[in-house]
């Protein structure tokens, strides 16, 4: 795997691979028409308008020449940062890129402090991260993606 960090001539690919693997991941979860709605268009406006804020780091995940998965970081200077999104296309599950993406992010940057919110019913992602190095805080909240859900945020131990 290989790990890029995305520039605003990658914005159509950012966009793409975000609304798919993003569609994929939730198919099962939020309502069809919630999902529709999220188009590759709209998250390469969303990819531009993240350009201006130099908080927001975007990463493509790579296999040989392929992006296989998109990684939306807000970092605080080294201090702490959050992964807002860390998306792999289906057919690249399950190959140990997240977890090289998470080692990564913990090797390069030396953040003291990684949190994430992951939906509640969502176990797949929570297995992942808790089998990484995440663990509960204690902090819930309820987001609206075409009805209510419940996330939980984790913080990594490490």
């Amino acid at each position: 795997m290989r790990i890029k960090k995305a520039d605003i001539n990658d914005a159509d690919l950012v966009g793409y691979v975000h609304s798919m693997a993003w569609k994929q991941a939730y198919k099962d979860i939020f309502p069809m028409d919630y999902l529709e709605a999220d188009t590759p268009d709209v998250r390469t406006c969303e990819f531009r308008e993240a350009c201006r804020d130099e908080r927001i780091l975007y990463f493509l995940l790579y296999e040989d020449k392929t992006a296989v998965g998109i990684v939306k970081v807000e970092s605080e200077r080294n201090e702490r940062c959050e992964i807002l999104s860390i998306y792999i296309l289906e057919k690249y599950r399950n190959k140990g890129y997240g977890k090289q993406f998470i080692t990564y992010l913990k090797d390069t940057f030396e953040y003291k402090k990684i949190y994430l919110w992951v939906l509640e019913e969502n176990m797949k992602a929570r297995y992942f991260y808790e089998s990484n190095g995440f663990c509960l805080t204690g902090k819930k909240r309820d987001i609206n993606r075409g009805k209510l859900f419940k996330q939980l945020q984790y913080l990594s131990v490490e």
